[in-house]
């Protein structure tokens, strides 16, 4: 009776382990990231959605940018100023690509939660300002 109560008492403790501990066999990229301040413009938003294709040898890279402000009646609005979709491949810790009109793009770890945006134009979807800088996680794939 012991026995069979310390094997119970092992298996829930793993299982306990396993589900508490989902970044350990999380995709270090995947997932939903939003810009912080110093990213885009004044009153723009940049956000990215990365997901991995091909368990995780290639990636989908999804860069939206939507403009905040105000309605005359004090509500917030936002309109969507370009939303794109990027091809990446995963070359050690980084993902390389292009957008379709052939601007690079480069994306690497930053830390546990946070990933840098590199990209040599200063025109995603043709709108004047650059994506490059910190994004932070804000949901799991």
């Amino acid at each position: 009776m012991k026995k069979s109560a310390l094997a119970f008492g092992l298996v829930t403790l793993s299982l306990a382990a396993l589900t508490t501990s989902p970044v350990l066999a999380r995709d270090p990229f995947a997932g939903g990231y939003e810009g912080t301040d110093s990213v885009c413009a004044k009153n723009v938003s940049c956000s990215f959605e990365i997901d991995p294709v091909a368990g995780g040898k290639s990636y989908t890279a999804v860069f939206e940018a939507e403009q905040q402000g105000r309605s005359p009646d004090g509500l917030i609005t936002r309109k969507t100023l370009c939303k794109v979709t990027a091809q990446l491949t995963r070359e050690g810790k980084r993902l390389k690509g292009a957008f379709p009109d052939g601007q690079p793009i480069e994306i690497t770890q930053a830390g546990a939660a946070t990933v840098a945006v590199s990209k040599s134009s200063t025109r995603p979807c043709g709108v004047p300002f650059s994506i490059s800088g910190k994004y932070e996680n804000i949901m799991d794939y």
